[in-house]
């Protein structure tokens, strides 16, 4: 048995790490990215020592100014230093270098024919911008097994607790968390600052035991170990390795719903299948009822459809919170429209990625349908970022393409095959 898993809109998983101005050139349409062998190779030992002292002044410059700015109190000479800092940091960049501190054709040749891989470019790219890596496996971007699997324990939680006696004990919890902390959560709301930084801190930190505690109840018979977890005997392994060339690109994913905010990112395209073989999962029951599941969790995990039922269920709730953004624009609205009618009780949809969200990363969804007024007052508070009353959250991250064009971002569409 086989999951593929079809990507339906733009998908970015990180790595945690970036590719900055030293790492990569634009080039019309496209980004070449480099490492340090391809670097080394096409500037030739005969300006290596030149390219390195070049680094370090340039960098020394970057931190000198820094400094200036850290310690500037007059408003208007920090806003000149701050101008000269972003100067500095755009000429740290290899573009920089190659045009300006080498004037060698030969070089620039090199360049533009021996790099690590190309990956085109689907909105404005400027050459010293950081840009989000995707997850790789020697160069070549890949879906991780974990990925798939945490989704669908979201979709799991989901599912459990639209059962009675698993929702009365979270609201519980809810309400115990909202004793506790009934100060706290009177000062935050709507409210910004780094007083208002350091007690979400606290919400957050105590809020992040309490969902520990939920998926210790939920899906390990109130135990850490991870031997008495209920999808243990779900397997998903790592997909196969695609050209980066082939089934990347780089655009700007922006925020919408505050000021606009844009970070650069590697993007899977669309219509990429990826397929993953180590995919099966153990119906085992005799372990499942030495263990002490109840029906409800033994369902779940006792077939591939139950849990594909899961899913379908999740996610379709989670497109209709979606479309019922008002500030969404008509496009993004048909595509999530789109993504609806492909989900199917045996080959679901999910949402998986950096920018799927904090619906699909929380039972915030379940909490927000089945007690509107507890998720307003107590759990919309209980995040890193400002929090709105009644409408939280108040932002989304859409993917800017070519011609004015955006689309949603982290659908899959899983469908086993046997």
């Amino acid at each position: 048995m086989k999951l593929q898993i079809k990507t339906l809109s733009p998908l970015h998983i990180g790595n945690g790490e970036k590719y900055n101005g030293l790492s990569y050139v634009v080039s019309g349409r496209r980004v070449l990215f480099y490492d340090s062998t391809e670097i080394l190779e096409n500037i030739t030992s005969q300006y290596s020592k030149r390219f390195m002292e070049w680094i370090e002044q340039k960098s020394y410059e970057v931190e000198r100014l820094e400094k200036q700015k850290r310690n500037e109190k007059d408003d208007q000479k920090r806003k000149n230093v701050n101008r000269l800092l972003r100067d500095a940091q755009k000429k740290l960049s290899l573009r920089e270098f190659t045009e300006n501190a080498i004037r060698d054709a030969n070089i620039k040749n090199r360049f533009s024919k021996n790099f690590l891989y190309a990956v085109e470019v689907k909105s404005q790219v400027y050459d010293n911008v950081d840009i989000d890596c995707f997850i790789k496996q020697n160069n070549e971007p890949y879906i991780p097994g974990t990925e798939i699997k945490g989704a669908i324990r979201t979709c799991v939680l989901y599912n459990l607790l639209q059962k009675d006696i698993y929702w009365k004990w979270l609201k519980g919890e809810i309400e115990s968390f909202k004793r506790k902390h009934e100060n706290d959560l009177r000062q935050v709301s709507d409210k910004k600052g780094k007083w208002v930084n350091d007690i979400k801190k606290k919400l957050v930190d105590s809020m992040g035991k309490l969902e520990e505690r939920l998926q210790a109840k939920l899906l390990r018979l109130d135990n850490n170990d991870a031997k008495y977890d209920l999808l243990k005997l779900l397997h998903i392994g790592d997909t196969d390795l695609k050209s980066p060339s082939q089934s990347l690109f780089i655009s700007d994913v922006e925020v919408r719903g505050t000021r606009p905010l844009k970070s650069f990112q590697e993007l899977c395209k669309k219509d990429q299948t990826f397929t993953c073989q180590g995919f099966k999962l153990d119906n085992n029951k005799v372990i499942l009822d030495k263990l002490g599941f109840t029906d409800e969790q033994k369902w779940v995990s006792s077939d591939v459809k139950n849990l594909s039922q899961c899913c379908y269920d999740f996610s379709n709730r989670l497109i209709d919170e979606e479309l019922a953004y008002q500030q969404y624009p008509q496009k993004i609205k048909a595509r999530l429209v789109a993504i609806k009618n492909q989900n199917k009780p045996d080959s679901p949809v999910i949402r998986i990625g950096k920018n799927e969200g904090y619906l699909s990363l929380t039972v915030g969804l379940l909490v927000k349908e089945r007690d509107k007024a507890l998720y307003d007052k107590v759990l919309c508070h209980a995040t890193k970022n400002t929090s709105y009353t009644g409408n939280f959250p108040k932002t989304r991250r859409i993917v800017n393409l070519e011609n004015g064009d955006v689309d949603t971002c982290g659908w899959v569409k899983l469908q086993i095959v046997t």
